[in-house]
């Protein structure tokens, strides 16, 4: 096992997709109709990586990059000025299997980016800025956006 970041994204052909993250929520005032808003309130970035362990739970390896992409978004979320919220989620006991490459097991971890406003609010400017700003720092670990295939 290799101690190297870089490495270890190289090796698990790592790469990154982007979708929105919606907040549903309902209304219900006595005596009227439920109404139901959805609001585009962020981003999650999901990061995939080859399994290749049949292991059950995740290896060392998987920790090491949760553990970089924590130090990697403190600082994105601090020359964001905390302005909006950035966390990662691991995932670590799931494995998605990938429907356009004959059911390869991923492992995946997911960064969320979302804001302090209220609920009702949608994203804006500031999380477009931090996904720009992520997007990057992933770029520069070798996580590439899409799909890569070696």
């Amino acid at each position: 096992m290799t101690e190297n970041v870089g490495e270890i994204i190289e090796y698990h052909h790592c790469f990154s997709e982007v979708s929105p993250y919606h907040i549903v929520s309902e209304n219900r005032p006595v005596g009227g109709a439920i109404t139901v808003r959805r609001v585009h309130a962020g981003f999650d970035l999901d990061i995939y990586g080859v399994k290749m362990s049949r292991q059950p739970d995740p290896p060392a390896e998987y920790w090491l990059v949760y553990t970089k992409l924590k130090e990697v978004i403190d600082v994105v979320r601090h020359e964001n000025n905390h302005a909006c919220s950035i966390e990662v989620i691991p995932f670590g006991s799931t494995i998605v299997l990938d429907t356009r490459d004959h059911l390869q097991p991923l492992a995946m971890l997911r960064i969320r980016i979302t804001h302090y406003r209220g609920i009702h609010e949608p994203a804006g400017a500031a999380e477009q800025e931090a996904l720009k700003a992520v997007e990057a720092q992933l770029s520069n670990l070798g996580i590439t956006a899409g799909r890569s295939r070696a």
